[in-house]
């Protein structure tokens, strides 16, 4: 009895033992797949890892052609629209103002009359002088006949053409006196002032009206004595203020140097036709000195200084930015002409290039208007 129930309890614990095995093998057996599972998830993760940092290597970059065209050398200054052409008109006799004909802005003509002063006076004294003249005409043509049949002597007659002549010359002068109870312009132009008012009385010495030939205008510039033998009569200049640009040339040199300052005066005339510029303005004025005519041409933000070398970024076929050294010509101040280093058709880097090494790769952009 004994026997049997030993035996009994080592053959359940065999059972026992068996079962357990089988558990952990198959549990074994499950937990496998998961773990190539984990390893393809890490692989997705590397992959994604490169692909984002290629992303990261690739620098947005805008981009610019290269253009042909002409560029200037010149000299630059600053100045202001002037006129030879501006008369200050003062009235040639005193009087009341009666009527005001033009004010300022009115464009005229010359001889047109600008005022009117009350002439009732000078009217009279020339029609006086007038009928004085007449009368010594009809009494010399009668006298004359009778000199011709020398009725009268020769001393008589002589002073009856005195007279005569008298007597035209005081009615000119009073014709003269009436003219000047109108208010001319000397010249044609705008009337830039009036400094008078109807009603008033004026003075000959009291200003009336001011009149400046606008369509001949002129900048008047001091250049270096250094650069006298760089300009000469007739010289091209371009005048410039905000979006106005108006051709020129220059007019007058002075022969003498300003002792105080180092330079010459020179004036440019001004060619505006439509009168876009008025006296006064403030204006640029270039004077250009030498042309280079269909040369290669950049804007400015294409270039990179560094010490006394400039250079650009250049975008190859295969999106990676060449940084090439280049030569410069003429510079106009927006653009900047090439002399070597890169050809017309060439993709040059305009934003952007301050985090381009050579041979960095970049993604072209469009730029942002």
């Amino acid at each position: 009895m004994k026997k049997v129930f030993t035996f009994s309890v080592i053959l359940l614990s065999l059972l026992y033992f068996n079962n357990c095995s089988g558990n952990n093998v198959q549990s074994s057996e499950k937990k496998a797949p998961k773990v190539k599972s984990d390893k393809l998830k890490e692989g997705d993760s590397k992959e994604k890892g490169n692909d984002d940092k290629k992303e990261t290597d690739t620098i947005p970059v805008s981009i610019k052609v290269p253009e042909r065209g002409d560029i200037n050398s010149f000299l630059l200054f600053s100045s202001n629209i002037d006129t030879d052409k501006l008369v200050k008109i003062y009235p040639m006799t005193s009087g009341i103002i009666e009527r005001i004909n033009f004010d300022e802005g009115d464009r005229i003509k010359k001889g047109t009359v600008l005022a009117v002063l009350d002439d009732r006076e000078a009217s009279i004294n020339e029609k006086k002088a007038k009928i004085t003249f007449l009368q010594q005409k009809a009494k010399f043509n009668r006298q004359k006949e009778i000199y011709k049949k020398e009725l009268i002597s020769k001393e008589a007659y002589e002073r009856l053409q005195f007279d005569l002549e008298q007597s035209r010359l005081d009615w000119e002068q009073k014709k003269l006196l009436l003219s000047y109870t109108r208010i001319t312009s000397p010249i044609s132009g705008l009337v830039s002032k009036r400094h008078v008012k109807a009603g008033n009385r004026v003075n000959m010495n009291e200003l009336a009206f001011t009149v400046v030939y606008t369509r001949e205008k002129i900048a008047v510039v001091n250049i270096p004595e250094q650069e006298k033998k760089q300009i000469f009569v007739k010289q091209k200049a371009i005048i410039t203020a905000d979006d106005t640009v108006l051709n020129g040339y220059v007019k007058l040199i002075s022969p003498a140097i300003d002792p105080d300052s180092g330079t010459f005066k020179t004036t440019i005339e001004v060619k505006d036709v439509d009168n876009l510029m008025v006296i006064g303005q403030f204006v640029n004025v270039k004077i250009i000195k030498k042309v280079h005519k269909n040369v290669i041409l950049v804007t400015k933000d294409i270039l990179m200084f560094e010490g006394d070398k400039i250079f650009v970024f250049i975008v190859t076929k295969e999106k990676k930015a060449l940084k090439k050294e280049v030569k410069i010509g003429f510079d106009d101040g927006s653009k900047v002409e090439i002399v070597s280093g890169i050809k017309e058709t060439d993709r040059l880097v305009s934003a952007g290039k301050s985090s381009l090494k050579n041979e960095s790769k970049v993604k072209i952009i469009k730029p942002i208007i």
